[in-house]
């Protein structure tokens, strides 16, 4: 059962985008008590694509360039202590790279602490059945905006699957269908808030 309140999961949306002009990999926000957000950078850099484009080798049921950016979030997170803080709900956020990042830190994390949720917007597939089954009981809102051709990657027939079901997003724009532009962090931010307004969702 979903647990998050509907500005917590607004809340981690906004942070993702908010990370891309930040200087740090990770942005970390305590606006609402009980909750820390870690947002995780996507893709951005030309090395970033390098690490999209890993994904023919899998580590431990994930893909290795995603798992690779994991543990550089994670030292970083660990740096920051206060954010492991048991007695605040971890909610890991990321879009596009930063979202399959954000799913294998979840994997990471899940085994010392279970008070963590997942808010993902247009996420590739981070990993294999080994890595959904982990993260099977983990609260993950995993939105897919419009015709956005990100979550369709990398390919299924590699073993690659999505650990949770999307929540869609309907286009920010109407009458375009771009598989590329839909996939913009600030079309997610918008559709999302449309799409709790709405439908009045009480989470």
């Amino acid at each position: 059962m979903w647990t998050l309140p509907k500005e917590v999961v607004i809340k981690a949306i906004e942070c993702c985008h908010d990370i891309y002009p930040h200087e740090d990999d990770v942005l970390i926000n305590r606006d609402i008590d009980g909750y820390t957000i870690l947002a995780v950078e996507g893709t951005k850099e030309k090395t970033d694509w390098i690490t999209n484009l890993k994904f023919l080798i899998k580590s431990d049921s994930c893909h290795r360039g995603f798992r690779g950016n994991a543990y550089k979030s994670l030292a970083k997170l660990v740096c920051d202590y206060e954010a492991l803080d048991k007695k605040r709900k971890l909610v890991i956020a990321g879009h596009s790279l930063g979202g399959a990042t954000a799913t294998c830190i979840a994997d990471l994390i899940l085994p010392s602490n279970d008070n963590i949720a997942l808010v993902t917007a247009g996420s590739p597939r981070p990993g294999g059945r080994g890595l959904r089954k982990r993260l099977a009981n983990v609260e993950h809102h995993r939105f897919v905006h419009g015709n956005d051709i990100v979550p369709l990657t990398p390919p299924w027939l590699f073993g690659y699957v999505h650990t949770h079901t999307k929540i869609q997003l309907e286009d920010a724009v109407e009458g375009r269908f771009d598989g590329v532009a839909d996939h913009n962090i600030g079309d997610y931010v918008t559709a999302a808030q449309k799409h709790y307004e709405s439908r009045k969702v009480a989470l």
